[in-house]
């Protein structure tokens, strides 16, 4: 009595077969067509490491500061070259970057300079096929 299964029987069904229904065929109903957005492509190829480091490297006063004008737009290059002193800045981790659009980078990157952590924040943009930086600030 114990090792017996428990009998199962099988209800009627509730609902009648798709498209069938007293004899009479159903339309289904049309799908609604989804809008889908075209996916952006991605953003072009951004080596947030290689600029931040041009940069650091000739306000540290170990590049020529003719290299500005090679990785930012003029009137940034200018006030950046009048920055540069002999010091010691290295980047402690690897640059953050975000993209608010596709032609435009956000980066920020914590440093060490004179034994004190310094945040650096920079803005790029993607003109004539290469990155430029609009903005960089150390805040120190």
């Amino acid at each position: 009595m114990f090792g017996m299964p428990p009998v199962v029987r099988r209800l009627p069904a509730y609902e009648p077969p798709v498209g069938v229904a007293g004899g009479f065929v159903i339309p289904r109903p049309r799908p609604r067509p989804i809008w889908v957005p075209v996916p952006e492509p991605p953003s072009p190829v951004f080596d947030a490491s290689r600029l931040v480091g041009i940069v650091l490297e000739v306000l540290d006063g170990r590049r020529a500061a003719r290299l500005l004008r090679e990785v930012a737009v003029p009137v940034l290059a200018t006030r950046l070259g009048g920055l540069v002193r002999p010091r010691t800045t290295r980047m402690v981790r690897v640059p953050r970057v975000c993209h608010p659009s596709r032609f435009v980078a956000e980066v920020s990157v914590t440093v060490r300079r004179e034994g004190r952590a310094l945040a650096v924040a920079g803005r790029a943009e993607h003109r004539g096929g290469r990155w430029w930086f609009t903005s960089f600030t150390v805040l120190e």
